[in-house]
C-alpha cells in the first residue's frame, strides 16, 4: 500500500515536495481510508493548481523515477540520463534529482530512494520496518564516498560482491533481484515495478484494447462494466456486445517524397479489431443496436478506463492519473472517485489524480481535508505542494469556495490589461 512519495530538484521542483496518503486522526468519512499496520491510509487524493504550477511535473517525476527502476538493467557504462534539475537556481543545476517511495508490502514498511545525475546514480538506499519492530537498513549506497560505495547489513558476503559488480549507471535494487535472484528484496522491486501505475495520458489507446479483450474473456468483468455504465446513467444502455474480428486493409497509400506526393497500392494486410454494439431499447421496448461511434465520447472513454480501474480495485494497486477529468463529465469523475471509496474496493486500491475540476470540492461527503493538495508556483520560482490540513480550515467548510476565493492559494493570476479598452 502506498504511503508517501518525495521528490526534489526535478524540473520546476526545487525543494522537496511530499505527497502523502497517510491520513490525519480525523474520523470523517471512514470509507475514504483503511487501516494497514499502524497507519490509516487514504484511498484517494487530488492535486489542484493553475496551469504551469507543477502538478504535471510531480506526476512526471514519479513516472521518471519508476522508469529508471524498471529499465535499470538496460543501462550501460556510456548511458547518460536526462538532465532534469531545477534550472532557475545556479546551485541546483549541478545537484542531483532525488526520489523516495514509502509503502507497505506484506506487513512490512519499506523506504526506498535514490539520487541521480546525468552521468549516473549518486545515492541509493533501502530501509525496512517489519510489524512491531524498529526500522532497519537493507543497504546504503554512496557513489561520492572515498571509502566503501555500499554498506550492507544483511548477507554481506554476497551483497558486497554484487555491489562491486554494479556500475554507476545501474540501480542496485533491480540488479540484485534480476541478476542475482536475491529473494529478500524481490517484493520491494515487484511493488515498484508492478503495483504503482502511472498514466500521464488518461485515455491511453491500450486501455480500450485491454478492456474490450477482457470483456470477451471474463463474463464477471463484463457484468461489472455494464453495471457501472448503467449506474453512471449513460443514456439507457442495456447491454454491450463485444466481438473480436479480423478485417483486411487495402487501398491507396500516399507518401510525401521531396516536395510531391507519391501514391501506390497498399499491400493488403489483415488486422484484428473489436466491434462494439451498445444495446438500447426503443419506445416499444425492442432492442436497438448503436455502434461505438454513435455513442458519446464520454461513454467510450469511461468504458476504456474501466479495465485498468477494475484491476487496481481487484489487486489493491495504486493508480496515478494526470489531468483526470479530461473530456469526462464531472459526474463521471465523481462517480469513479466514489467507486474507490465504496465497499467494492475490497483490496483497498488507491487513486491519486491531478485535476482542475473544482466541482469535486463542493461535495462535503467526497473528500476530507487530508485528501486535497494545492500546487503553487510563482513566476521563476519553484513548485510548492501543500495539503489542506496545513490551512486553518474546518472539515465542514466548502472546499471549493476556500480554493476559488484564494484562501489556500493555487489560483492563476490573470492580467486582463491586454483585453481592456
Amino acid at each position: 500500500m502506498f504511503i508517501e512519495y518525495k521528490v526534489s530538484n526535478f524540473l520546476s521542483i526545487k525543494d522537496e515536495v511530499v505527497l502523502s496518503l497517510d491520513s490525519t486522526a480525523s474520523s470523517k468519512l471512514p470509507g475514504n481510508y483503511f487501516h494497514e499496520l499502524d497507519y490509516k491510509l487514504l484511498k484517494t487524493a487530488a492535486i489542484y493548481g493553475p496551469n504551469a504550477s507543477g502538478k504535471s511535473n510531480i506526476m512526471k517525476s514519479f513516472h521518471f523515477a519508476l522508469d529508471i527502476i524498471r529499465n535499470s538493467q538496460q543501462y550501460k557504462v556510456d548511458t547518460r540520463f536526462l538532465n532534469i534539475p531545477f534550472l532557475n537556481d545556479e546551485t541546483s543545476r549541478s545537484e542531483p534529482s532525488k526520489f523516495e517511495f514509502t509503502f507497505i508490502k506484506n506487513s512490512t514498511k519499506y523506504i526506498y530512494g535514490f539520487s541521480i545525475l546525468p552521468e549516473g546514480i549518486v545515492e541509493e538506499y533501502l530501509y525496512y520496518k517489519p510489524e512491531g519492530e524498529n526500522k532497519k537498513t537493507f543497504f546504503k549506497r554512496n557513489e561520492g564516498s572515498k571509502g566503501k560505495r555500499f554498506k550492507f547489513l544483511l548477507d554481506r558476503k554476497d551483497q558486497e560482491k554484487w555491489g562491486k559488480e554494479t556500475i554507476k549507471q545501474k540501480l542496485y535494487l533491480p540488479k540484485a533481484v534480476n541478476d542475482y535472484n536475491y529473494g529478500k528484496m524481490k517484493e520491494v522491486y515487484e511493488y515498484l515495478a508492478n503495483d504503482l501505475i502511472m498514466v500521464l495520458q488518461v485515455f491511453n489507446p491500450n486501455w480500450g484494447k485491454y478492456t474490450r479483450e477482457r470483456m470477451i474473456s471474463d463474463e464477471r468483468f463484463k457484468k461489472w462494466c455494464l453495471d457501472i455504465i448503467k449506474k453512471a446513467d449513460f443514456g439507457g444502455i442495456e447491454d454491450i456486445i463485444v466481438k473480436k474480428e479480423k478485417r483486411t486493409l487495402s487501398g491507396i497509400e500516399f507518401k510525401l517524397e521531396g516536395e510531391s506526393f507519391q501514391s501506390k497500392p497498399m499491400i493488403k494486410k489483415e488486422e484484428e479489431y473489436f466491434d462494439l454494439d451498445f444495446v438500447h431499447l426503443d419506445e416499444k421496448g425492442d432492442e436497438v443496436l448503436f455502434k461505438e461511434n454513435m455513442e458519446s465520447t464520454g461513454t467510450n472513454k469511461t468504458l476504456n478506463m474501466l479495465g485498468p480501474i477494475y484491476d487496481i480495485i481487484e489487486t489493491g494497486k495504486t493508480l496515478f492519473i494526470d489531468e483526470f477529468e479530461l473530456n469526462l463529465h464531472p459526474n463521471i469523475t465523481e462517480f469513479i472517485i466514489r467507486l474507490f471509496h465504496s465497499k467494492q474496493n475490497r483490496k483497498n486500491g488507491q487513486l491519486v489524480i491531478t485535476t482542475h475540476d473544482t466541482t469535486l470540492l463542493k461535495k462535503s461527503d467526497l473528500f476530507r481535508r487530508d485528501q486535497v493538495y494545492i500546487c503553487t508556483k510563482e513566476p521563476n520560482r519553484s513548485t510548492d505542494l501543500s495539503c489542506l490540513v496545513e490551512f486553518d480550515l474546518r472539515e465542514s467548510i466548502n472546499f471549493e469556495n476556500a480554493y476559488l476565493n484564494g484562501r489556500v492559494g493555487g489560483l492563476p493570476f490573470i492580467d486582463e490589461s491586454i483585453i481592456e479598452d
